[in-house]
């Protein structure tokens, strides 16, 4: 027998039969390439696509590994720490166009854990106000186990100081833009969590 300090798998107790519960250690993967905060590390790129299967966006069935993989809060290059986080939490594959839609429209996103079964919940929301739900069904209903990989959140400053803006105004405008979003994307989640509460689902 291995001495208790280093347990494996499936070990047997000194008692006679019984068997220890299944060791298992958790070390979380980079979520990020060294030095670059944006650009999510090969082993997150592959645990998006393979999680999401397809393009996330309602009705869409691009496939994920022909997709871009998109921040659902807006990165922010010139503070990392206030834009949206490069984690499997915070980020999804959308096509090509439905990501160019999303960035260069009124159209918004809107990504949480469900509650209820820990799986990533999307809501997209059209400029007139109608909410649709994300896909169904994912990689994550094939794949449970996805949920057991943790990802190094952690968060800060890459190694290199971020391009400067060639335009401070542009700049301004952008900021505006995603602070907006994320006021609208908080609005909007108080209003479905106040309709779940006084309406809950059936199941």
């Amino acid at each position: 027998m291995r001495s208790p300090e280093n347990p494996t798998l499936g070990e047997f107790s000194d008692t006679g039969d019984a068997v220890k519960a299944p060791f298992a250690q958790i070390v979380p993967l980079p979520a990020t390439q060294p030095g670059d905060m944006y650009r999510p590390s090969v082993v997150l790129d592959s645990y998006i696509r393979i999680r999401d299967c397809y393009c996330m966006w309602p009705g869409c069935d691009k496939k994920a590994w022909g997709a871009d993989l998109d921040h659902t809060r807006e990165y922010n290059h010139h503070d990392p720490d206030a834009g949206g986080c490069t984690h499997p939490s915070e980020m999804k594959t959308l096509c090509r166009f439905h990501h160019l839609m999303k960035t260069y429209s009124d159209w918004l996103d809107d990504q949480y854990p469900d509650p209820r079964t820990g799986r990533p919940r999307l809501i997209f929301t059209t400029p007139e106000g109608r909410s649709y739900d994300g896909p169904a069904w994912t990689g994550d209903d094939l794949f449970p186990t996805l949920r057991l990989i943790v990802f190094d959140n952690q968060r800060g400053s890459p190694s290199r100081p971020p391009p400067t803006a060639p335009d401070s105004r542009q700049q301004s405008r952008t900021a505006a833009k995603h602070a907006r979003r994320q006021q609208e994307r908080l609005r909007n989640r108080r209003i479905r969590e106040e309709q779940e509460r006084n309406d809950p689902p059936p199941f």
